[in-house]
């Protein structure tokens, strides 16, 4: 019987043919889950940029001069490039990026997930577009930044810039400045001692928990969502807090409080001291209730 040459039977694919055919998607599958891990001797203070389109980037701080990365590449269709400068000797600055193979093949399944192990000291430049951002255990500079995903920093010291697009952003017991914003996620901070903290939501909710460090300027605002301050009984700082359509409620008492005039009908505002006002609270809303109480 004739044959052609590529492994048909009478113009119809021959059953190894067929096999081999399905069985080459699986094989590079595997291939490409396969962790990656490496290495980089580094100073003390590199820093570490990395950019990644999906998938979940953890960076956790530890007291070794060097950089511990293991990374799982999900699709074929996704490459993994990395620099190292200078290219000898301690490394001062080191960069991670994912990029598609092909621009044309877009898919859900183009996931990267990065797990670093960096020095405490070291500064971050993070860009996950369509994934989560966790960083943990560091003291130097901080730039994190996603389109969709969730960012989530814990025991941080330093400056601290977070901006999400629509993923949430919480941050726990973090010391120095601290910059957050989002559009249509949540703010979520826990057991600050940040000298200065702006943060600002568009249609998401924001929420504070804990004390106000002494001289510290706290600057929050929400367009259409509530603001929610649970602090201690012990707290000091100086209070305005303002919403054009929705209400302020407080439930702890102010020293030389006063009810500010408020050019639109409906609006609503409350300044004042509670304590000795060691600290700057100033607190806005357009269309968002403003809810003060104790912790």
């Amino acid at each position: 019987m004739k044959r052609n040459s590529v492994g048909t039977t009478a113009g119809r694919p021959s059953l190894r043919f067929l096999l081999a055919f399905l069985t080459i998607p699986a094989v590079w599958l595997a291939a490409a889950e396969k962790p990656h891990d490496k290495t980089f001797d580094t100073t003390r203070e590199p820093l570490i940029r990395v950019n990644n389109l999906r998938g979940r980037v953890l960076l956790r701080g530890w007291d070794k001069a060097r950089v511990h990365v293991v990374y799982t590449v999900v699709s074929p269709r996704v490459e993994v490039d990395n620099e190292v400068l200078p290219e000898s000797g301690p490394a001062e600055r080191l960069r991670f990026e994912t990029h598609l193979l092909d621009a044309k093949l877009v898919s859900d399944d183009q996931v990267t997930d990065f797990i670093f192990d960096v020095p405490a000291g070291a500064s971050l430049e993070i860009h996950n577009r369509q994934g989560s951002v966790v960083v943990e255990g560091m003291q130097a500079d901080a730039s994190l930044q996603s389109v969709n995903g969730d960012i989530t920093v814990r025991d941080y010291s330093g400056h601290l810039s977070v901006h999400s697009i629509s993923g949430n952003i919480e941050v726990m017991r973090a010391a120095g400045i601290l910059e957050a914003s989002t559009i249509t996620g949540s703010l979520h901070f826990v057991s600050p001692a940040t000298t200065s903290l702006h943060g600002s939501t568009t249609s998401g909710r924001i929420t504070y928990e804990g004390d106000f460090s002494p001289r510290g300027e706290y600057v929050l605002s929400a367009y259409s969502g509530d603001v929610d301050i649970l602090c201690p009984p012990s707290a000091s700082y100086e209070l305005t807090a303002k919403t054009l359509r929705g209400k302020v409620s407080n439930s702890l008492v102010m020293n030389h409080r006063r009810e500010a005039a408020t050019p639109m009908e409906g609006a609503s505002s409350l300044l004042g001291t509670h304590n000795t006002g060691k600290a700057s609270l100033e607190i806005t809303s357009f269309s968002g209730n403003i809810n003060i109480r104790p912790q």
